[in-house]
């Protein structure tokens, strides 16, 4: 899963967080139901879930008919679903098509300030390139599309552990060329600003 963070300037009050469900073909959605069947997430969170409640009901049966109290949560259903036709397990245009429109939604949010984050279910990059992204990963998408220049990466937390990476979703054959003094020390330089 995914999380982008916007401001952490923010009044102490529950982080606003907008959910998607990922790519609807993957794991995803039942992943997404698992975390919102966790009560003590919504009470940590004020939850957006960007889905449709179709989408919703069929992450629940998905994830074994976990029970998701959707009093905590608001669900923005724009009625979307039926014009993406996906297939589970299946790499393809509809259901990168589908992640990219709920990205751009949670975008939306961000830009006007009801969000403070974006999780995200996991994405499938073949899915997204068929749809039309170009940029190597989502993260530089989401880097587009805020039009922002600086430094991007995934940033993995286990407990004290932070950790960046130097590349991320490169062929293993590219990995060396990648790897240099600048681009390790831009690594170092976001995760010392972070911490």
């Amino acid at each position: 899963m995914g999380l982008a963070v916007v401001d952490s300037k923010l009044p102490a009050r529950k982080p606003r967080i907008a959910i998607t469900l990922g790519d609807p073909s993957g794991v995803g959605p039942e992943l997404i139901a698992k975390l919102l069947s966790n009560i003590a997430n919504q009470k940590r969170a004020d939850i957006l879930l960007l889905a449709d409640h179709t989408e919703l009901d069929a992450a629940i049966e998905d994830a074994g008919g976990v029970h998701v109290p959707i009093s905590g949560i608001k669900v923005l259903d724009d009625g979307t679903a039926p014009n993406y036709h996906t297939t589970r397990s299946q790499v393809s245009k509809a259901s990168g098509a589908r992640c990219i429109h709920q990205l751009k939604r949670a975008l939306k949010l961000v830009q006007a300030g009801e969000v403070d984050a974006i999780v995200f279910g996991p994405l499938n990059k073949s899915s997204l390139k068929k749809a039309g992204m170009t940029e190597e990963d989502e993260l530089r998408w989401f880097a587009k599309q805020l039009d922002f220049k600086g430094t991007t990466s995934e940033i993995n937390i286990a407990g004290e552990l932070w950790t960046g990476r130097v590349t991320s979703h490169i062929g293993i054959e590219d990995v060396a060329a990648r790897i240099t003094k600048q681009s390790v020390l831009k690594a170092i330089e976001l995760l010392h600003r972070l911490r």
